[in-house]
C-alpha cells in the first residue's frame, strides 16, 4: 500500500515503512504521509512489529527547513506540533518497533530513531548526527528529554547533543547508540530478524505493549505534552514562534 513516497509491505508478522522521498526531509505533507502509514501498520491484526527504512542514501536528513522557516509563525507552531505528535507517536507504538538506517540519518531524522525500541544500522556509508549547534538551533524542552532519555549517556550525549560529532555505523554500534550494524544488503533481513526476535512466538498484547510505553517514557511524553500546550497558548496569543 501506498502512502505518497511512503509505503507498507508486510513479511509475515512484520510491517515495514519504506520511505521513499529523497533525502526524507520533514514537513507537514510528510508528517501526514508517515502517520498514514502508521495507520495501516495497525489496521493489519496479525502485525506483530514494525521496521521503518529509507530508500537510498538517506534515512531522514531531516527537518526541511527550506520550506518551515519562511512560513508563518502559526504553519511553524502546526508543524512543531504535528511532528511532536508523530515523535510520540511512535516511541509509545502499539507494537516493537525497529529503524533500518540505511544512510544519513540527520537531525529530526534522528530524532525519529531515537523514538525506536531498537536501531540497526547500515555499516559503510551513513552518519548519525545532531548537527543544531552549526545550525544555531536549540534544542526545545520535549527534544532534550527524549535525547536524554534515548541516547547513552555522558561522553556519548557530550558529543552528539553539544558539538554535534557525526558518528558513523561502527561507531554508533560502540557507543551504543544503535544495537547493530551490518551491510545494507543485509539491512532489512537483519531489522526483520531483531522484530521477530523481540516478539517471539506470541507477540505482545497492543494495549500493554502501549500502556507499558507510556509508563516507562511518562515524563518525556509530560514534556512534550507541556510544549504543545505552549505552542498553542503561544498560537491564541500571537506572540513569536517557538524555538525551532
Amino acid at each position: 500500500m501506498g502512502s505518497g513516497d511512503i509505503s507498507v509491505e508486510v513479511r509475515g508478522k512484520v510491517a515495514i515503512v519504506s520511505m521513499d522521498r529523497g533525502e526524507n526531509r520533514l514537513n507537514l505533507k510528510f508528517l501526514a504521509d508517515l502517520n498514514a502509514a502508521l495507520d495501516k501498520v495497525l489496521s493489519y491484526p496479525d502485525v506483530q512489529a514494525m521496521v521503518t527504512t529509507g530508500v537510498g542514501k538517506f534515512y531522514s536528513n531531516g527537518i526541511d527547513l527550506d520550506w518551515l522557516m519562511p512560513q508563518g509563525p502559526d504553519v511553524q507552531r502546526q508543524f512543531l506540533d504535528k511532528f511532536g505528535e508523530v515523535k510520540m507517536r511512535i516511541l509509545t507504538f502499539p507494537l516493537p518497533t525497529i529503524a533500518a538506517i540505511n544512510g544519513h540519518c540527520f537531525a529530526g531524522g534522528a530524532l525519529l530513531a531515537v523514538c525506536h525500541d531498537y536501531r540497526v544500522m547500515r555499516s559503510k556509508q551513513g552518519w548519525f548526527c545532531m548537527p543544531e549547534i552549526y545550525l544555531e538551533l536549540r534544542f526545545d524542552p520535549a527534544m532534550v528529554s527524549l535525547l536524554k532519555r534515548r541516547l547513552p549517556g555522558g561522553d556519548v550525549q557530550r558529543d552528539i547533543l553539544l558539538f554535534g560529532k557525526r558518528f558513523p555505523g561502527e561507531e554508533c554500534a560502540r557507543r551504543g547508540v544503535v544495537d547493530a550494524v551490518c551491510e545494507q544488503e543485509q539491512l532489512l533481513d537483519q531489522a526483520v530478524r531483531m522484530a521477530r526476535e523481540c516478539v517471539g512466538k506470541s507477540g505482545f498484547s497492543r494495549t500493554m505493549m502501549k500502556a507499558m510505553k507510556e509508563d516507562v517514557y511518562r515524563e518525556v511524553v509530560e514534556v512534550y505534552q507541556e510544549e504543545a500546550k505552549s505552542n498553542r497558548d503561544l498560537v491564541s496569543d500571537r506572540r513569536p514562534p517557538a524555538k525551532l
